[in-house]
């Protein structure tokens, strides 16, 4: 048996809401012994819960998997949707209602369940502040880990490193790089140590990390002082321990017995096309660099995803976008990466991966439980990653 924890902001589609429940099989969430199974919807993906495309979906997993469905009680009310999904979705948990504790603390007490004997807890934040509310859920969960006297870690990567900037003033929005200071303070007062660090890649794209003529060496340009530019690697040896990490839309799987010694595994979901956003780009940077660091790392393809393995990518010259069908071609050799493609979301796009890549496996919907549970590797913790 194994405990699995997702956390969803972002909105669910029912094409995800058809594939994702196959993840579950992999806690073991079947038959009479059943495992521990949990998902926590805030933001966006809290409409799932009243679309007639999904809310049915819902139910039923629900009922048929003993899933454990809870809602962020504030958000529900910010979307005006509190009072629907209480009197009409009896089979979900509203966080923050007379008796339940809040969303975030019961997201972490889940969590911690899970990975026993953790002190620290991260979010992994790849959303930009103010244009997204996706950094003020990073700053109230890792606020839930502060007071529960864990050790806080923020990994800031893709636009999430925008909340690097200092001198930060919304009119109408929470102050995000006071909050990260704020929580930082706090964590140190009460002999915590934060652990807080952004991609030295995309800190540079965005000009946080800049060249000083006088040195010759790269600097914070423009930054609070909280967070640590690093490179990513060194971020990425913090996805070596014994503790959780969640994102705009992530999961885990541990299983019981799992001791805490090994690295866990990751499993890189990419659900965007290739090249209109930096998701494509980024998922797989991630998971080539995990790999390299001695994590055993699997790409999947699904979803609009799987454009990025359909016909064959040309970067003009005037234009300087990394070619994403090279950058696979070139890394399926690395030890420990290995590339699938979800099949159903081909056929439901009526397309086939290019012949140039023969090497990436085609999986179908049942495999997926397979996929995380059977890892041949003996008892392993998994981490899932959408990007």
């Amino acid at each position: 048996m194994a405990s699995s924890t997702f956390l969803f902001c972002d909105p669910v589609s029912p094409e995800r809401l058809g594939w994702w429940p196959e993840i579950l099989g992999a806690s073991g969430n079947r038959g009479p012994a059943r495992g521990s199974s949990a998902v926590f919807l805030t933001g966006d993906s809290l409409f799932s819960l009243v679309d007639a495309k999904t809310r049915d979906t819902w139910r039923m997993l629900a009922e048929s998997r003993d899933l454990r469905i809870v809602a962020d009680g504030d958000e529900l009310q910010l979307h005006g949707l509190r009072e629907t999904v209480s009197k009409n979705a009896p089979w979900v948990t509203v966080a923050g209602s007379p008796g339940q504790p809040q969303f975030w603390q019961s997201l972490l007490s889940a969590l911690v369940t899970g990975w026993k004997g953790t002190k620290s807890a991260a979010f992994l934040l790849c959303n930009g502040p103010y244009m997204s509310r996706v950094s003020v859920y990073m700053t109230r969960f890792l606020a839930s880990v502060q007071a529960a006297a864990l050790h806080p870690e923020l990994y800031t990567y893709l636009d999430g490193v925008h909340s690097l900037h200092n001198g930060q003033r919304p009119s109408e929005f929470e102050n995000i790089g006071r909050a990260i200071a704020g929580i930082s303070a706090s964590a140190i007062q009460s002999g915590r140590d934060p652990w807080f660090a952004a991609c030295s890649r995309c800190a540079t794209a965005r000009g946080y990390y800049q060249m000083n003529p006088g040195t010759g060496f790269c600097e914070p340009a423009s930054c609070i002082s909280e967070v640590a530019i690093r490179p990513l690697k060194e971020i990425l040896q913090r996805f070596s321990g014994n503790l959780p990490i969640v994102s705009h839309a992530a999961g885990d799987i541990v299983p019981d017995g799992w001791s805490g010694q090994t690295s866990p595994r990751l499993v890189v979901v990419i659900a965007n096309p290739p090249y209109c956003t930096e998701w494509t780009f980024g998922g797989l940077s991630l998971a080539l660099a995990a790999a390299i660091g001695g994590i055993r790392t699997t790409v999947l393809f699904i979803e609009q995803g799987v454009y990025a393995l359909y016909g064959t990518h040309e970067v003009p010259a005037h234009d300087k976008v990394f070619n994403v069908q090279e950058m696979i071609a070139v890394t399926t050799d690395i030890k420990g990466l290995t590339y699938v493609v979800h099949g159903p979301s081909l056929d439901d796009r009526g397309i086939d991966p290019s012949p140039e890549f023969p090497m990436v496996s085609r999986i179908e919907k049942e495999d997926l439980g397979r996929l995380l549970s059977n890892p041949g590797k003996g008892v392993e913790a998994t981490r899932i990653l959408f990007f």
